[in-house]
């Protein structure tokens, strides 16, 4: 592991660059400015701030129904109780589903007795 002022400086490197101008060249090509070469340290390595993006799994979605959705939603049928109105009815009945939330709905309904495996 890296200690803490080498992370600060890949982090730096990747994501901040101090050139020179130089009308002549696209912006891309524009020479590191030499204050800022010396500053963030010569062939010092660029670190990214990603990570690979996790499989989709229903139970994650619904994890963040109960999560984030969930209070708010609470929040609004209460509101629709109080006041007498029909608002998140209303907003369920005109929610259109996309051929991936069809997709989820035929992957999500199927019955173990129905799923066909093969032993190799």
């Amino acid at each position: 592991y890296d200690n803490p002022e080498h992370t600060a400086f890949k982090i730096i490197n990747r994501y901040i660059r101090f050139v020179d101008k130089d009308d002549s060249k696209p912006r891309s090509d524009w020479k590191l400015n030499e204050e800022w070469a010396w500053f963030i340290g010569n062939n010092r390595e660029r670190l990214k701030l990603t990570t690979k993006p996790e499989p989709y799994s229903f139970q994650r979605t619904l994890n963040w129904l109960s999560h984030q959705v969930a209070p708010t939603l609470k929040v609004a049928i209460k509101l629709d109780e109080i006041n007498q109105t029909q608002v998140v009815k209303d907003i369920l009945d005109h929610a259109k589903l996309t051929d991936r939330h069809k997709q989820i709905l035929k992957q999500q309904s199927v019955k173990e007795q129905d799923v066909i495996t093969t032993k190799k």
